[in-house]
């Protein structure tokens, strides 16, 4: 296992201990990124692109249905969190619905693709 993939393991494990369970209480849309909000203190800063999929639509931030896919998430509880290394994060609800957030390295506008801030502070790269 290489360093990088160190990084992401750590960063993986902290943010799936840190929102198992947990409810989306919020969201936040803020100029260039997303902020989901899970029972404070938890919140995860979403700064490539995120797709919300659902058992009768999906929409891209930025699509005239992404906004109301999402608002839709609140009180909904994480069953699962799945990382695919280069391709996404994806946050799995009790509903199986999804919030995907791009690992893809040509998404990225700086050295992080999520920042999450719980118990502890992890960073994926």
């Amino acid at each position: 296992m290489g360093v990088t993939d160190r990084k992401m393991s750590s960063a993986a494990g902290e943010l799936e201990r840190g929102l198992l369970g947990e409810e989306l209480s919020g969201v936040t849309f803020v100029r260039d990124y997303l902020q989901l909000q899970f029972n404070p203190p938890r919140v995860l800063n979403a700064l490539t692109p995120v797709t919300v999929t659902t058992a009768s639509a999906s929409a891209i931030l930025g699509e005239p249905d992404f906004a109301n896919l999402l608002i839709g998430q609140i009180n909904k509880c994480v069953r699962a969190v799945e990382f695919s290394e280069s391709v996404a994060c994806r946050l799995i609800f009790d509903d199986r619905s999804v919030i995907s957030i791009s690992l893809k390295p040509e998404d990225y506008v700086g050295a992080e693709a999520i920042y999450f801030r719980g118990d502890g502070t992890g960073v994926v790269e």
